[in-house]
């Protein structure tokens, strides 16, 4: 299995997560681990199927007047700031 290392924890969130692994029972590994895995778990009821339908809709609903620049374009604009 492997091994995840995270450095530069601010201490009042390594304090929240050792209360809770506390309070839960577990290790702050485990603990830890299991608020990845519900993060990074997909949303009860919406698959990728629908967020992808969502987002083509939400995407046609904002269509950029013509002749506006590409969004490739205004972050490298942007950036060279």
């Amino acid at each position: 299995m492997p091994t995840l290392y995270v450095r530069d924890v601010p201490p009042e969130l390594y304090e929240q997560l050792r209360c809770e692994a506390k309070t839960a029972r577990r290790s702050i590994s485990a603990e830890t681990v299991e608020r990845l895995r519900r993060s990074l778990s997909p949303r009860s009821g919406t698959s990728l199927e629908q967020f992808l339908r969502d987002a083509d809709r939400i995407r046609a609903e904002h269509v950029l007047p013509g002749g506006s620049p590409p969004a490739a374009e205004l972050i490298r604009e942007d950036r060279d700031r």
